[in-house]
């Protein structure tokens, strides 16, 4: 699995004077250094006016750097990465599944820069969240935000069912209750994920987690999605709602954009995501606004932790300018931006120090988030092959198993060997 990429650390030095090398140009006096900078998440509508304000304020701050956004559809986004990659040419900013790319050499190391800011700059992030953006001991990232995975429901659906929005489900039981009674000609209680990206895997990931299953055994050298009983029970659960007649069609063309215009459109009355999909859905749909319920995903087991993703900012292993990569990604990660990302396009901040900034905690919608975010595990897994298997092997299974209902079992016995056969060759 690993890259031959080692093969050519030779030629680096070499390869750093290309100009074309990174996406990054050399600095001369009419022409400032260009950094490309590529993440899933640029072509989302809630987030851009926040980037190109920031992008904006970077570039008057450093006349001598511009920003050339790379704007790549979500299911494109870590193919194309990992292809420019292997040419050497990647754009110097970006936002990939860290502990995969770090193993393939994709990235550029930090540690020089991180160490020669100040102490109180770096204390604004826990010793937890940074462990998350370090691979084998070296980091290779900045967390910059991250998202919370819950249930989110319409209340005027909600409300029309019968239903009571103050009190939302609790238990799978609670769920497939309200599921029968949103389910009516032309709508739908919810939506399966399966399209083609790694979505479909967070969202799966938290069905397991509410009915206190594992997707491998303690030291990640097993995959037990079949093998662990409360894991194989909760995606027969979940992708049963597609059999059952709860979920909207085509599930396996269903991805977070489909999911949320759905939703905006009020097809489907209920939607397993993270924050960032209420200011998604309310820019597809403004009459929304105010009108949305956030609550913890039913739960079979007490205390069921959610699913909790992180974004850091990196620089490519052949960037020729990282000083001028460094800059920006200190900017990005200044206070400002943060709120500016929660308030506007429902990112949650990661820096530990904004708890307390009154534009948080004036948010009631944020503050449900952070508390159910208080009991969550990490995404994505600390795997060098958890990249292809989140958007490869596991899509593919959920695939498989929406196609043919009656195989579900089976399916992810065969997922669950074909991982280990990956895990044992790494």
């Amino acid at each position: 699995m690993k890259s031959t990429r080692s093969t050519l650390l030779s030629g680096i030095a070499g390869g750093l004077a290309l100009m074309g090398a990174a996406g990054a140009t050399a600095q001369t006096a009419d022409k400032p250094i260009v950094l490309q900078w590529q993440t899933a998440n640029l072509t989302e509508k809630q987030f851009e006016p926040v980037w190109k304000e920031m992008v904006a304020a970077f570039e008057a701050a450093n006349p001598g750097i511009k920003i050339e956004p790379v704007l790549v559809a979500r299911k494109d986004h870590w193919t194309k990465f990992v292809t420019a990659s292997q040419a050497r040419r990647a754009p110097c900013l970006v936002s990939v599944d860290l502990t995969t790319a770090a193993y393939n050499g994709y990235l550029m190391a930090l540690d020089s820069y991180w160490n020669a800011e100040p102490e109180a700059w770096r204390k604004a992030w826990s010793d937890e969240v940074m462990k998350a953006a370090r691979w084998q001991g070296k980091l290779y990232g900045v967390p910059i935000w991250g998202g919370i995975y819950a249930e989110i429901y319409n209340k005027d659906l909600v409300t029309a069912a019968g239903l009571d929005p103050a009190k939302p489900p609790v238990s799978w039981a609670d769920y497939m209750t309200w599921a029968k009674a949103l389910t009516k000609d032309g709508q739908w209680a919810t939506a399966i994920l399966g399209g083609k990206t790694d979505t479909t895997t967070r969202v799966l990931l938290t069905w397991i987690y509410s009915n206190g299953g594992e997707v491998f055994n303690a030291d990640m050298t097993e995959a037990t999605f079949a093998k662990n009983p409360k894991s194989l029970e909760a995606i027969k659960a979940y992708l049963g709602m597609a059999k059952d007649g709860f979920a909207a069609p085509a599930p396996t063309t269903t991805n977070y954009l489909e999911q949320t215009v759905m939703f905006a459109q009020n097809k489907i009355a209920t939607m397993r995501n993270a924050n960032w999909a209420i200011a998604k859905a309310e820019e597809d749909n403004p009459a929304l606004k105010g009108k949305l319920i956030v609550a913890p995903a039913p739960h079979q087991i007490p205390n069921a932790p959610t699913l909790k993703t992180m974004t850091s900012t990196s620089i490519a292993a052949d960037c020729p300018n990282p000083e001028a990569a460094w800059k920006f990604i200190k900017f990005e990660a200044d206070a400002k931006w943060s709120i500016k990302r929660a308030k506007v396009a429902n990112w949650m901040p990661i820096r530990s120090d904004l708890a307390n900034e009154p534009e948080i905690k004036s948010d009631p919608m944020l503050l449900t988030f952070l508390k159910i975010g208080e009991n969550a595990k990490p995404y994505p897994l600390p795997l060098p092959i958890w990249a292809d298997i989140a958007a490869g092997d596991i899509v593919d299974a959920v695939q498989k198993a929406l196609l043919a209902p009656d195989t579900v079992e089976t399916v992810f016995k065969d997922l669950d060997a074909k991982i280990n056969r990956k895990l044992k060759d790494q």
